[in-house]
């Protein structure tokens, strides 16, 4: 295989940006500066930067607990910390961004048409949050799940009262702050919102921070 080719498979960047960390001299082959023609065989040993690059025959799947105060992005965003800061890997791909005061469940792999497959709205994969609220719903007021915002249809699927400040919300979408939109529109004032279930993941045994491998097939 061309090293080229190698290392956009296995860092997942573009054929022309791995021409240009060989053309830089940042990649060595068995402990020798490559160049572009280079040819990577099974056995050979490949460094970036002094740091191995395995070939990544398999696709890696992960569930992540992100915390406040984190954004959900490759690229900084002026001086708010990335996700990534946290967890490396930034390899890695990821659905279900959560702004960045939310917390909660995040899905991250390598395996793109996986996360399609789980956030795509047609898939009806449901999504559980736990929303906490500074002031209680009015009493004899109807609780409106279901609105028009701006001519987008924004919907809660069902929701629990846990007590008077805490809902639980279950969504089959996923549309931008689509819950706080809603809780704006009854105006109520969210304090905390925790995305705790996706599917049949969970954030059962994470702390905030925590990366754990999964296995799609169990």
């Amino acid at each position: 295989m061309r090293l080229n080719k190698y290392l956009a498979q296995n860092l997942f960047i573009s054929r022309r940006k791995a021409d240009e960390k060989i053309a830089s001299g940042q990649v060595k082959v068995n402990n020798h500066i490559a160049n572009v023609g280079t040819i990577v065989e099974e056995e050979d040993i490949v460094h970036v930067d002094g740091e191995i690059i395995k070939s990544r025959g398999r696709h890696e799947y992960y569930k992540f607990y992100k915390p406040k105060g984190y954004i959900c992005s490759h690229q900084k965003q002026g001086d708010a910390p990335i996700i990534f800061d946290l967890i490396g890997k930034s390899y890695l791909k990821f659905g279900g961004r959560l702004d960045k005061d939310s917390e909660g469940l995040m899905l991250l792999s390598t395996d793109g048409d996986w996360l399609n497959g789980i956030f795509n709205a047609k898939n009806k994969i449901s999504k559980k949050y736990l929303i906490k609220i500074k002031n209680p719903f009015p009493k004899g007021k109807k609780f409106k799940q279901n609105i028009n915002h701006n001519g987008e249809v924004l919907k809660i699927n069902n929701y629990k009262l846990i007590n008077k400040y805490t809902y639980e919300v279950t969504l089959m979408t996923g549309k931008n702050h689509e819950i706080r939109r809603i809780f704006r529109f009854n105006n109520l004032k969210i304090i905390s919102l925790k995305r705790n279930r996706i599917g049949k993941y969970s954030l059962k045994d994470l702390s905030p921070g925590d990366l754990v491998k999964i296995n799609i097939n169990e």
